[in-house]
């Protein structure tokens, strides 16, 4: 493990250092219905604690994505994971989502918004998969913190999706940022995808994402496969991508489905 670049992702989360915690006790059947809202594939999902670094709840799916034992996963078995290209370029995600959370919305919005950006994870066996990550504040500290967050780790190594090591911020019912620049001097900007698809193609770009064909999607919504194809040509005029694969990788990556 690289651990200069473990220390970058720990000053990076400096900000958020809590000084007012506060006690709260976390449902895991709600927890578990919104991990289910947020995953696209196989996934397992895990509550850390920010004021004390530690995990909280393991989810034990995560034995069937990578291949570890729950009681194992830990947060430094979780960076030892990462591929070392994105560990090393981690701390500019995650300064980037502490800025964003604490520093450009308001604190009674922090609830509302997921963090969303892909990187590589080692299975047990030794080989990589791509990954989407998001997280989700379950709880802030009397100082306006995010005290314990919920990750969702969703196993997209099928997509074939680049690494580019953007971020996006995904709001419910607020404004959201898709595939932002990780520079230091970032600014967010705002895209309109909640309103860029009807209803029927987000329920089309889901079951897409879920792996199903064009002939399962028709049945199964009641539609002629003509339809579903004539939905599917105006989904990628809208989102200017040339195949299915890169519209799914697209919208898998930046949180939109």
């Amino acid at each position: 493990m690289d651990k200069e670049s473990v220390v970058k992702i720990k000053e990076a989360w400096k900000p958020n250092k809590i000084e007012k915690p506060v006690k709260t006790e976390l449902y895991l059947n709600v927890i578990e219905q919104v991990a289910n809202l947020f995953s696209a594939g196989s996934f397992y999902y895990y509550i850390l604690n920010f004021e004390t670094l530690q995990m909280e709840y393991v989810d034990k799916r995560v034995e069937s994505v990578l291949g570890y034992n729950p009681s194992d996963w830990s947060l430094d078995k979780a960076f030892e994971s990462i591929h070392p290209e994105d560990l090393n370029q981690m701390h500019r995600k995650e300064a980037a989502a502490v800025d964003f959370l604490l520093n450009r919305i308001p604190p009674e919005d922090i609830l509302r918004y997921k963090v969303v950006y892909v990187l590589r994870m080692r299975h047990a066996n030794g080989h990589y998969k791509t990954i989407l990550h998001q997280s989700k504040t379950l709880s802030l500290s009397e100082d306006k913190k995010a005290q314990h967050v919920l990750g969702i780790h969703t196993d997209v190594s099928y997509l074939n999706m680049p690494i580019d090591h953007k971020i996006s911020f995904v709001g419910d019912g607020r404004p959201s940022y898709y595939a932002l620049s990780t520079e230091p001097d970032f600014t967010p900007k705002q895209y309109d995808y909640e309103n860029l698809f009807t209803a029927r193609e987000k329920e089309i770009l889901k079951s897409i994402a879920n792996g199903r064909t064009f002939g399962e999607i028709a049945t199964i919504l009641n539609l002629s496969p003509h339809t579903i194809n004539t939905h599917k040509k105006n989904i990628l005029r809208k989102t200017d991508c040339k195949t299915t694969t890169e519209l799914i990788a697209r919208c898998v990556r930046d949180g939109i489905i």
